[in-house]
């Protein structure tokens, strides 16, 4: 995996952040102007004070942060979509999909219509994560790609 410079970043992508020396990985919905929708799951850093660039305060949820606070010091990388399955024997787990995905402005007004709504349902590490609400966003199969993805090497 490659690492993504924030200038290429597009409204509509799904990205990712490594958490814990790539032990897991943080999905969001970038919408432009340097800030993400994601949905966070329970957090232990509940008493941190809130961001100065856009008043976010760690809590489970769907939420709008800047992007400093969805990556949270750490890199950033931008999943892929309707890729080869020969492209995808060679790519990482959990970084890539063969699923074809919406036209970015249909991804960004879903995402602002969940975060408005909060109705993406609760967090749940294994049925219910943040993978699941990119990959939900991006082609309507956030769970069933989230399954899929173990054929990624």
């Amino acid at each position: 995996m490659k690492t993504v410079r924030i200038a290429d970043l597009r409204p509509g992508d799904h990205i990712f952040s490594d958490r814990k020396s790539r032990l897991y990985f943080h999905h969001g919905i970038y919408v432009g102007d340097q800030m993400v929708i994601h949905l966070m799951g329970p957090s232990k850093t509940y008493n941190l004070r809130p961001c100065e660039r856009c008043g976010f305060k760690p809590q489970a949820g769907i939420f709008i942060t800047c992007l400093d606070c969805f990556l949270n010091g750490h890199s950033l990388y931008r999943y892929e979509y309707d890729i080869s399955y020969l492209k995808l024997a060679f790519k990482r787990s959990g970084s890539c999909s063969t699923w074809d995905c919406r036209p970015a402005n249909e991804v960004v007004e879903t995402a602002y219509r969940l975060l408005e709504d909060k109705s993406f349902g609760s967090y749940n590490f294994f049925l219910n994560n943040c993978e699941d609400f990119g990959g939900a966003l991006q082609n309507g199969h956030g769970h069933e790609q989230s399954n899929s993805k173990v054929i990624c090497v």
